[in-house]
């Protein structure tokens, strides 16, 4: 009586119609997410609860980020590592905490965390190569004094902050202005 035809199946046709392309490449993934993405399937494997709990807490920590305000534009290597050391300065804070209550075991459980999130890190930069790094920029500003300190600073903002901490810097370049 009724013959199949397109009017019958109205979705069909239109599902074949709304194929979207894209010339935008997919944004690359950080290295350092791809290997601790590799990790939290290497601590469920081998069962390691306490590293997984870790290793999913920087996970964690990176999807709040990403969805709060002050999210930057792309995730990078960088942003990971800053993350990391805050979480790594949350955990040292619990540490003297536990200390100051006698609860000595709790803080070693929070030490062990701390070691195995210092995996993640790059190899931080000694104070006197930051100190030298300051000197190079202080001389090639012409600095002559602390009203100088934000040419300095912002020429500086290159450095890499998981490797060199904003704060470190910003103590020497008053040191080195200082003794100027």
């Amino acid at each position: 009586m009724f013959a199949r035809s397109a009017l019958t199946r109205p979705f069909a046709a239109a599902s074949r119609a709304c194929l979207f392309y894209t010339t935008e490449a997919a944004p690359a993934t950080p290295q350092l997410l791809l290997r601790i993405k590799a990790d939290v399937k290497d601590a469920m494997r081998s069962k390691d609860k306490e590293r997984l709990a870790v290793v999913k807490g920087i996970l964690s920590d990176l999807t709040y980020l990403e969805k709060s305000p002050q999210a930057p534009e792309k995730v990078t290597d960088s942003v990971i590592q800053v993350l990391i050391q805050k979480s790594i300065k949350r955990r040292q804070e619990s540490v003297s905490n536990f200390v100051a209550a006698g609860r000595a075991e709790q803080a070693a459980q929070e030490n062990k965390e701390i070691e195995m999130l210092k995996v993640y890190l790059p190899q931080a930069m000694t104070e006197q190569e930051i100190e030298e790094e300051v000197r190079r920029v202080v001389k090639e500003q012409g600095a002559t004094g602390a009203k100088d300190m934000g040419k300095v600073m912002k020429e500086l903002g290159g450095l890499d902050p998981a490797r060199a901490p904003k704060k470190t810097v910003s103590d020497t370049v008053k040191r080195v202005l200082a003794s100027l």
